[in-house]
């Protein structure tokens, strides 16, 4: 069988090595294609982040296509439109969800601690120790709850700060394993009342576009801070800017944006209150996910399903 990755942003080599060691592991037989360099070549497997169109219609013997990142926003729509029954499959952790819990920790401490404020003081050479609020009254709150906002949430809550979440459904199967209360997305403005640090992991859906707009976020109690880690598109970037030359909200650690890269110009650069990182939360490892990869493709052989099949429906 043949196995195509289209990954701009890892040299083939590694995919191809690592793909091939897993599949030898396993017994399968497994022949690696470099797409960008042989696009004519056709495959029965894809591996991709943000392939090209015209090399994914051209594919015409696919039987399942793997994306490479949490979000599968970029390819859903044009994979369905081109290829209709075709699966979808996305990486099920692979090493990104210890990396994302370690970046909305350090954003919650970072919140919690007054760093913001303490860089502020620092400008002025002003030496001032600021008063924390009690950890009891310092909820986070979690805007999505699967695998990468559960593995942020266990962290958290062994830091001993209080936690709650909210889903589309109000039903996730890490609620109970967190004991932590969960609303659905229509009770959203009861969860953003109570949460202090809002940690933002959903992904980007027609019901999650621009959902976090000003109304939405001024349901956040006053100095409440976000944390973005998702898709950039669920919070409406002016009203938040707003929100926060207002004061209103505290602070904003973001990864993710409408448009990527951020324009040098775009006013989130120079803004005190706001630290940006360049998409970095939890980046995917080629190693757990060539072994994740070859796993669901020996599953496919034997006529199983794997996990991570992404429900077109929903999106995710």
């Amino acid at each position: 069988m043949r196995l195509a990755v289209w990954d701009p942003d890892e040299p083939f080599r590694r995919w191809r090595d690592a793909l091939m060691q897993h599949a030898k592991e396993i017994g399968l037989a497994i022949d690696v294609i470099d797409a960008p360099s042989d696009p004519d070549a056709q495959a029965e497997f894809a591996l991709v982040w943000r392939p090209d169109p015209d090399w994914l219609a051209g594919q015409l013997g696919l039987r399942a296509v793997f994306n490479l990142g949490a979000g599968v926003d970029a390819i859903a729509p044009a994979l369905h439109r081109l290829h209709p029954g075709v699966p979808l499959i996305r990486l099920e952790d692979a090493g990104m969800g210890r990396q994302m819990a370690d970046y909305v920790a350090e954003g919650v401490l970072h919140a919690y601690r007054r760093m913001t404020d303490y860089a502020a003081q620092q400008a002025k050479a002003r030496w001032e120790p600021l008063p924390l609020p009690p950890r009891a009254s310092f909820t986070v709150g979690f805007l999505g709850l699967g695998q990468m906002g559960a593995a942020a949430a266990r962290r958290v809550a062994a830091m001993d700060f209080p936690i709650l979440a909210c889903s589309r459904s109000g039903q996730s199967r890490f609620a109970a394993e967190l004991g932590c209360a969960i609303y659905a997305l229509d009770r959203l403005d009861e969860f953003l009342a109570q949460t202090r640090v809002l940690v933002v992991l959903l992904p980007l859906t027609a019901d999650t576009r621009g959902l976090l707009d000003y109304a939405a976020l001024s349901r956040l109690p006053q100095g409440a801070h976000l944390i973005n880690a998702s898709r950039g598109a669920v919070i409406n970037q002016a009203d938040l800017l707003d929100l926060l030359h207002g004061g209103h909200l505290a602070s904003a650690l973001l990864d993710v944006f409408a448009t990527e890269p951020l324009p040098a110009a775009d006013a989130l650069w120079s803004h005190p209150r706001v630290r940006v990182t360049p998409h970095v939360a939890a980046q995917t490892l080629v190693g757990p996910s060539a072994a994740q990869v070859m796993r669901k493709i020996a599953a496919i052989e034997r006529g199983e399903k794997p996990g991570g099949v992404v429900d077109m429906r929903l999106g995710y």
